[in-house]
């Protein structure tokens, strides 16, 4: 009787160009043959681990967008609350306007708010940042959208594809 790792069984398959040298890379760096490594990506196939792995990434991902949405829904409010105390306090201290007045202050209220809708447009498009430097002590910076060990990886695998197209060349 066969001990549940021997490998006994022959199997005769073709494999691609990519994964050949993939696994001829593989059997550098750990050691393993050909035969090892292959039922060990089979065994790995045919288990749960693989759905467990994406899984965990999945919700990874989903805490992260989460924290993302919370970070929003906060600032949301922030700027929400900000211009609803800017608006009471404007109407609180603007003073009455005479009948007499009432029409050039109407024609002078349409030319400022189209004023207003300008520079508004303006901001916007050059990146609405106006916000972000009043109150970035208030924002959320690139380290709160992932976890630190996910920028590590991150620059990891950047450095890798790097060096690898490097050599490419």
């Amino acid at each position: 009787m066969a001990k549940t790792d021997e490998l006994v069984a022959r199997v005769r398959a073709r494999i691609s160009t990519q994964n050949a040298m993939f696994l001829k890379h593989r059997m550098q760096d750990t050691g393993k043959t050909k035969s090892r490594l292959i039922n060990d990506a089979l065994s790995a196939s045919f288990s749960y681990e693989i759905d467990d792995e994406r899984d965990a990434k999945i919700l990874d991902r989903l805490d992260m967008m989460t924290r993302h949405n919370h970070r929003q829904s906060r600032d949301l409010n922030l700027q929400m609350e900000s211009f609803s105390l800017f608006l009471q306090f404007f109407f609180t201290l603007s003073p009455e306007i005479p009948a007499v007045d009432s029409e050039a202050r109407a024609a002078r209220g349409v030319i400022v708010l189209n004023q207003y809708f300008d520079q508004l447009g303006a901001r916007m498009k050059s990146g609405g940042k106006t916000f972000k430097h009043a109150l970035s002590d208030v924002l959320v910076s690139d380290e709160d959208f992932f976890r630190m060990d996910e920028l590590k990886l991150l620059k990891t695998l950047k450095a890798k594809r790097l060096t690898a197209g490097a050599g490419d060349e």
